[in-house]
């Protein structure tokens, strides 16, 4: 709790009155600060039967001021529980973000943050309740068994994002002069173990290659045509699917060749967030003639042979667009026929990745191509997909010696 300071010390002057009915009582005119909403100066009277109490009753007015955030301009707001707190912090919060952060975060307060702390006073929260919480879900993130690169649900890898928004929440109160300090600033997290690599799923060459022949030979109809240039685009692109299905032919440049990512697919609802997902994800992807001729093919055909003087998304139809889980499950059967390894969508992405990365692209380009914010992620994920370049690396090192 803050302490009075010396300006205020100094201004404490008690004196003793006598009343009319011949008792005593101490008396104090208490300056308590300048209010921090209207900027006007702030004092109190206070009165006690002795000099002592007279004191310890204007130092509690002075720190009440304090932790009411310096004001006496507006009440003091209290919460029934943590959960009131969390609440109110969330409600603020969401008119600040996108909306899948909003899922994100509404999933770590259900799931986790407030099971652990809801029911609990917001006064009676202490550093060592919450170093108790946060311990228990870094054990759980690393004894948790690993499915497909998963673990066990309600065993989240993410505590440090979990203690992060506590933090948050905790510091909302203080603002609101509900709590003097933020108890969860001196709680630290464990260090996750390293576990077994999501290994990156992606074709190889023949698989690749067996997947495309097995697109050429689809029948002509609207939706394998649809399909075909959806998959064919991702390939080539390198683009996240929400990012291809939010795509307008506005985005599309046919003269320059390239294509506009500016938005992304909310997978959940269905909707057309106008943002990108990262602003690194903002840009200007370059595309092949061929792939731009094969738009251009599937405009006419969405458009029954005309081109539409309207604005739509690339891959709807009659205006209407399959939802992202109906897309994923047309994908697993168009897979499962052509009889290939399930990849999922961001597999074309690493398709997409692992063919550059092989055929000495830059990978500074790869970074900028594929949206990453940084290039170490880019390196991270995709040089070792570079098998064969190991052995030419090799073989160029003793062409050099040979040449000295």
């Amino acid at each position: 709790m803050s302490c009075p300071t010396i300006e205020q010390e100094k201004k404490m002057n008690i004196k003793e009155v006598k009343k009319k009915d011949g008792t005593t009582v101490y008396k104090v005119n208490v300056y308590l600060g300048v209010d921090s909403l209207t900027g006007k100066q702030v004092r109190t009277t206070v009165t006690a039967k002795n000099r002592k109490t007279c004191e310890n009753k204007a130092h509690q007015a002075m720190n009440k001021f304090i932790k009411n955030g310096s004001t006496v301009a507006r009440e003091k707001v209290s919460f029934d529980n943590f959960n009131a707190l969390a609440t109110s912090w969330f409600d603020s919060y969401k008119l600040t973000v996108k909306a899948n952060t909003i899922r994100i975060n509404s999933n770590f307060l259900k799931n986790y943050i407030l099971p652990a702390l809801g029911n609990y006073k917001v006064e009676k929260i202490t550093t060592v309740l919450l170093q108790n919480i946060v311990n228990d879900w870094a054990r759980n993130a690393n004894t948790a068994e690993i499915v497909n690169g998963n673990r066990e649900k309600g065993k989240s890898k993410d505590y440090k994002l979990l203690l992060n928004i506590i933090k948050r929440i905790l510091d909302y109160g203080m603002q609101l002069g509900v709590i003097s300090d933020n108890p969860a600033i001196k709680v630290f997290s464990p260090k996750l173990k390293t576990r077994t690599v999501k290994k990156i799923k992606y074709f190889n060459n023949d698989e690749l290659k067996r997947f495309l022949d097995y697109l050429d030979s689809l029948q002509s109809t609207t939706a394998n045509i649809k399909s075909t240039t959806l998959y064919k685009l991702l390939l080539a692109t390198g683009l996240r699917i929400c990012e291809a299905l939010a795509l307008s032919w506005s985005d599309i440049d046919f003269v320059n060749n390239t294509v506009s990512v500016s938005k992304t697919l909310i997978q959940y609802s269905n909707e057309i967030q106008d943002s990108a997902k990262t602003k690194e994800s903002n840009r200007l992807v370059s595309v092949d003639s061929e792939t731009i001729s094969m738009l251009k093919e599937w405009r006419k055909h969405q458009n029954y042979g005309a081109i539409s003087l309207h604005d739509s998304l690339v891959f709807s139809y009659h205006q209407k667009m399959r939802t992202y889980e109906l897309e994923r499950q047309h994908l697993v059967r168009h897979f499962k026929k052509a009889k290939v390894p399930n990849i999922g969508f961001h597999g074309f992405r690493h398709t997409h990745a692992s063919l550059l990365m092989n055929n000495d692209v830059n990978p500074k380009e790869i970074q900028m191509r594929l949206g990453h914010a940084d290039y170490s992620i880019t390196m991270n994920l995709y040089s070792h997909l570079a098998k064969e370049k190991k052995k030419e690396t090799a073989e160029k090192f003793a062409n050099i010696l040979k040449a000295l």
